[in-house]
């Protein structure tokens, strides 16, 4: 052998020493997962249906594994795409649950899967085999270097074990109610404990399945009935309400019973529905009914109920006002105790009852409902009786031939007829009239009118003023009748409206200056001249000036007893000019008022009369006073020369 040769052999020795060094050998990683199955909670009990969890464990063995890739060594123990279905066999059961999909299970890993079983009623108590059917997927074998892998299907049946177990069970033997529609009641059930173990901490729930019956006030209700031995029986009774629209038909009530077993844990039997039919021979009649309400006011309501059903303990008449409309005892309800009730006797019950102000008359419904305890000592309702209460209705007012007679400027009237159209008298009538308009004031805004009978009419009259500055045209007014009630509380109507015209003021003084032209800085005697231009005599005639700057006056009214129509009569005013005017023609304005013949007050629109400020023609103001003081000065210095002489 060569030297070559031999050093070739040697490096490929040290080669694949190595390599087995570092670990790093191409080769294959076989395995396989290990599924196993178990029951933790395997107790059943006959006839009830529940929830098994089968637990499934993955416990995987390696044949051959990879130290460089761990990964691969978990990928050929997982299993994949696991389904599993769990059978009855022998067992005294039925499963309702059918093939479960559970996924990937890793090694190690564990997967509870939910099975329902229905247990025979008459299932003997022991120890039975569930066989349990599984599939699933591997990865047998992973080619490290090349990449090639091989996958294997797996179908096992493994089992659990399930033990039926001895247990109270419960039967609902016997069902009686005592409700109608429309009222409370009970619903008393009877159970037995038909199973061969006694029952602890027995609780029995009731709920209606029906919207029309409600139990209790949730719509469920617990009963508690303690320990429950096998083969006792025991009644419990429940408050059960019925709406109006329950009829004598069967409806179901779901009934639940839960219990602790012998070990202590809580159990719940399988909730049984039954068939109840609404129905009691509770009844109460309304033979007579009188009362004396009226609207807006106060009565007082004696109500007869006659007992048609049988013998009624611990009884109370609850009184209610349906809707709100009328008030009882100053509520919305009041109650009267009665006790014994026997059947076919009648008992009467008085009741104020009111009537608020918004009351309109005619017939309201109160409910009078009858609350009683039962033979097995619960409290219940029969059904309300209605009660028609007559409420005398408000007197009807209108306003007939309403006459409304004004003048800008002037008193004026407004006169109508008041008619009670209602079915009752009215007391005390009072008419309140008013307008929205600011420029109408009511000098009186009421107006007595007494009493008014059915049928019968009143006539108003009230005076008022109409603003000078008021523009003509329509108005409205309201009416409002106020009076004293059927009841003798006091009412009003509602507002009565109806409008009237107010016409212009027509034309009735004439005033005109007479020579009105006065200098700056004086004091004069303005003359005027008042003409009664309309076509009635006008009494106490009052003038007056409205100055402005530059008049001022110290004597600015004047006053004419009377003018006939055409008569004219001349006023004097004092009017000063102040000496800040400039020469001008000004208006003055002059106010006015008279009164007519049959006392009407007349306020006139503001007239204007034309004065005229002017220099005077002469020496005169400022002028004239020089001129003065020059004559004085001219005297004193010829008499100083005088007095030298001497």
């Amino acid at each position: 052998m060569s030297r070559l040769a031999t050093a070739t052999k040697l490096l490929t020795v040290v080669v694949i020493c190595s390599l087995l060094a570092t670990g790093v050998v191409v080769g294959f990683v076989r395995g396989a997962p290990e599924l196993s199955a178990s029951l933790p909670d395997n107790r059943v009990a006959a006839g009830e249906e529940v929830t098994l969890a089968v637990m499934l464990t993955n416990a995987g063995e390696l044949e051959t594994m990879s130290t460089t890739n761990p990964e691969l060594n978990q990928r050929v123990l997982t299993a994949t795409g696991v389904s599993t279905q769990l059978r009855a066999g022998d067992a005294p059961l039925s499963v309702t649950t059918g093939r479960q999909s559970v996924g990937s299970i890793a090694d190690g890993g564990e997967r509870a899967v939910p099975f329902t079983v229905s247990v025979d009623k008459d299932a003997s108590p022991g120890t039975y085999r569930l066989p349990l059917r599984v599939a699933y997927m591997h990865t047998s074998e992973i080619d490290e270097g090349g990449g090639f892998s091989r996958s294997q299907t797996v179908e096992r049946t493994l089992s659990v074990t399930v033990r039926v177990v001895e247990q109270a069970r419960f039967a609902v033997v016997d069902t009686e109610a005592d409700v109608g529609p429309a009222s409370v009641g009970t619903v008393s059930v009877t159970l037995e404990n038909v199973g061969s173990e006694a029952a602890n901490e027995t609780a029995i729930s009731l709920d209606s399945l029906d919207p029309d019956v409600r139990v209790g006030s949730s719509g469920t209700s617990s009963q508690y009935a303690g320990a429950w031995a096998p083969g006792q029986q025991q009644t419990l009774t429940y408050v059960v309400a019925a709406t109006e629209t329950a009829t004598n038909a069967t409806y179901p009530f779901r009934v639940t019973t839960a219990f602790d077993d012998d070990r202590g844990v809580r159990q719940t039997d399988a909730s049984s529905v039954v068939g109840v039919e609404p129905q009691t021979d509770r009844q109460f009649v309304v033979t007579d009914v009188e009362s004396d309400v009226a609207a807006g006011g106060s009565g007082t309501l004696a109500v007869t109920l006659r007992n048609d059903g049988s013998w009624t303990n611990e009884a109370t008449l609850a009184l209610r006002s349906a809707g709100g409309a009328l008030a009882v005892d100053g509520g919305d309800a009041s109650t009267r105790f009665v006790g014994d009730w026997p059947s076919e006797a009648d008992r009467t019950f008085t009741f104020d009852v009111a009537a608020p102000p918004s009351t309109a008359g005619g017939t309201y419904t109160l409910d009078a409902a009858v609350d009683y305890r039962t033979d097995r000592g619960a409290d219940a309702s029969a059904r309300p009786a209605s009660i028609g209460v007559a409420v005398v209705p408000d007197p009807d007012f209108a306003v007939r031939d309403p006459d409304v007679s004004m003048t800008v400027g002037e008193e004026g009237r407004v006169r109508g007829t008041v008619v009670n159209r209602g079915p009752t008298p009215a007391r005390n009538v009072v008419v309140v009239i008013s307008s929205p308009s600011p420029n109408v004031r009511f000098t009186e805004t009421t107006y007595a009118l007494g009493d008014i009978e059915t049928g019968s009419t009143a006539e108003f009259s009230l005076d008022a003023v109409v603003a000078p500055t008021a523009a003509a045209g329509p108005r409205p007014f309201d009416v409002t009748v106020r009076y004293e009630g059927p009841s003798g509380a006091d009412r009003q109507s509602t507002p009565l409206q109806f409008r009237g015209d107010v016409v212009p003021q027509p034309d009735r003084l004439a005033f005109e200056a007479v020579n009105a032209s006065y200098g700056i800085d004086t004091s004069n005697r303005l003359s005027v001249r008042v003409t009664n231009v309309g076509d009635a005599r006008l009494e106490d005639v009052r003038v007056s000036l409205a100055t402005a700057p530059p008049f001022t006056s110290e004597s600015p009214s004047a006053f004419v007893s009377a003018l006939d129509p055409g008569e004219t009569a001349t006023l004097g005013f004092e009017l000063s000019v102040s000496e800040a005017a400039v020469e001008s023609t000004h208006a003055v304005a002059l106010n006015a008022t008279a009164e007519t013949t049959n006392g009407d007050m007349i306020r006139m629109e503001p007239s204007l009369v034309a004065v005229t400020i002017a220099e005077p023609s002469g020496p005169g103001g400022d002028t004239a006073f020089v001129v003065g003081v020059a004559v004085l000065a001219a005297v004193v210095i010829v008499s100083g020369w005088w007095w030298l002489r001497q």
